[in-house]
């Protein structure tokens, strides 16, 4: 069944009111009819079952049938701090970062980085992808997307088991990091990947100061929007998260 994502006052006792964009897409897109069931998700970990009884051009108003918990927590929460990339390839970020997993994004600028601070429009856009991402991969709570960050804010920002990809780190790789006593137990993890030029060297050592653990991902030297990506799903492998 379709997944809609709506405001959680719009979910009273046994009913349901879908409007906005969502309303749009059930009437005209989907072209969905009276009798037909979606799923409804608050944000609160709950799945709602709707029976749709009435569509007009800018509501659809439904029946709650039953509800569940939707999927499980994962075992690991990642919280992705990535360095502002170029429109596309950051939207591209989200949306698959989303469907791997992740918990929570912060967009942090960094000295290499060539975007400037988003405008408010850029943020709604990339809450619309965050919500269809998850709509589309069957979670049932929003990843949280946060506020734009300078670099030093992202670093504070964080507490233990934290790591930094760098292409320049010869010493350990991803999976020896992983698997050292600080990160084998940690349930939350938080990884930070730079933009399009990656880290400077002072940024590197201000990171280790903090306690940021740099890691390789191998010989390979992928791009930016690759290796969060990447890291993201070695992670979840390794924490027992991908089947």
């Amino acid at each position: 069944m379709h997944r809609f994502f709506i405001p959680k006052e719009c979910l009273e006792q046994d009913r349901a009111t879908i409007s906005g964009e969502s309303a749009h897409q059930i009437s005209y897109v989907l072209r969905l009819k009276p009798c037909d069931r979606i799923i409804v998700l608050d944000n609160s970990g709950w799945e709602f079952e709707v029976e749709i009884e009435r569509l007009t051009k800018k509501q659809v108003l439904g029946k709650v049938i039953s509800k569940k918990h939707g999927k499980g927590k994962p075992a690991v929460k990642i919280t992705l701090y990535q360095a502002l990339l170029k429109a596309d390839k950051f939207e591209l970020v989200l949306q698959k970062g989303v469907e791997l997993g992740l918990t929570a994004i912060v967009p942090f600028i960094s000295e290499r980085c060539v975007t400037k601070k988003p405008s408010g429009n850029k943020v709604e856009r990339w809450q619309k992808i965050i919500q269809e991402a998850a709509e589309q991969s069957g979670r049932s709570i929003l990843p949280r997307l946060h506020p734009v960050a300078s670099f030093s804010e992202a670093r504070q920002s964080t507490k233990q088991s934290s790591l930094l990809l760098w292409e320049e780190e010869k010493g350990k790789g991803l999976k020896q990091i992983l698997q050292s006593p600080s990160f084998r137990s940690a349930t939350t993890i938080n990884l930070f990947v730079g933009p399009e030029g990656g880290f400077t060297a002072s940024e590197v050592e201000l990171a280790k100061k903090d306690g940021i653990a740099t890691a390789s991902l191998g010989h390979h030297i992928l791009r930016a929007e690759t290796a969060g990506l990447a890291a993201i799903n070695a992670i979840l492998y390794e924490k027992g998260e991908m089947g």
